[in-house]
């Protein structure tokens, strides 16, 4: 599985993405010096790679001009890790419920999922998991990934990116638990881990849609839900994981609940009154740091294109 993640199709395609993602990175970055060096950079990489020699490189904490926390992989690293994201996307097993994928659907695929769906059942338990990338544990998770992954030099490289070291100030600090959230890796680990709940939930009588951590159950009976609840509750506790209590719900359509920003009810669906209030907030912040009405206006336009249609027909 190694020579796949080094395979030159791999690296060209995570080496697109790389230039793709940081075309906007500042001179002094370091992908500036990994693209004018490719051709030398790419033989190195491989070849450490094919011999179980890469080892990632700490990452650096950064604060933007907005205040905005960051933590940044090397170029190289994250070119590094891209490949094995390409590579396992193809080996571990990840359900079609689970729309955060690339090519499951999306946001939009979720929210329509769950739209065209709501007629048919009375009963509904909303929830997600409290703090979930950073309550991942690790033992657990590589033991999931075994199953599938075979190959040591792989697994390596999932436990270097699972325990790295955070560096800012001439100070380091090693992660212990969790995935980093801002990894091409990531998504794809997140969706791998809560397998074992998409399976159990998949055999129930139950329609079931799951965005990351973020998971509706419908249920044309009060019975099944509870079926349904208890499996999903247990898998859970299996993987040393909590709900976040303030955004479970577990009843009746009828009382309405929300998805990904979205207020659903037995008379429709449209944005949540909490998504509009984020978006003031941001978009207020966003003028006090910089009163300029172009970028205002370019922001509210993503938001609104963001959003797909809330009306029942979908049109």
């Amino acid at each position: 599985m190694i020579d796949r993640v080094a395979s030159d199709e791999v690296i060209a395609a995570a080496f697109e993405w790389l230039c793709k993602r940081r075309k906007n990175y500042p001179a002094q970055a370091d992908v500036w010096a990994l693209r004018h060096d490719w051709d030398r950079q790419r033989a190195r990489i491989q070849t450490e790679l094919r011999a179980s020699t890469y080892r990632l490189s700490s990452v650096q904490r950064i604060t933007t001009h907005e205040g905005e926390t960051l933590h940044v992989w090397r170029a190289a690293d994250a070119l590094v890790l891209k490949a094995l994201a390409i590579t396992l996307q193809d080996t571990l097993p990840i359900s079609p419920r689970c729309t955060h994928v690339e090519g499951y659907g999306g946001a939009h695929g979720a929210i329509a999922a769950v739209r065209q769906r709501l007629p048919q059942h009375r009963f509904v338990a909303r929830t997600d998991v409290a703090a979930y990338y950073d309550s991942i544990d690790h033992e657990l998770l590589l033991q999931r990934i075994e199953r599938f992954v075979p190959d040591r030099a792989v697994l390596n490289l999932l436990g270097q990116y699972l325990r790295y070291t955070v560096e800012w100030g001439g100070l380091f600090a090693d992660n212990r638990t969790g995935i980093y959230r801002g990894c091409s890796l990531s998504p794809l680990i997140g969706a791998f881990f809560l397998t074992e709940l998409d399976q159990a939930l998949e055999r129930k009588d139950v329609d079931y849609v799951r965005f990351m951590d973020d998971i509706v159950i419908l249920a044309p009976t009060r019975w099944k839900l509870r079926r349904a609840v208890k499996a999903m509750n247990e898998v859970l506790a299996d993987l040393a994981l909590e709900q976040h209590p303030d955004k479970t719900f577990i009843g009746r359509i009828e009382r309405g609940f929300e998805f990904l920003g979205v207020h659903f009810s037995p008379a429709g669906s449209r944005i949540a009154d909490s998504a509009i209030e984020r978006f003031v907030q941001r978009a207020a912040r966003l003028y006090e740091q910089e009163p300029d009405p172009v970028k205002l206006g370019q922001y509210c336009a993503r938001w609104t294109a963001s959003w797909p249609s809330t009306n029942p027909t979908g049109s």
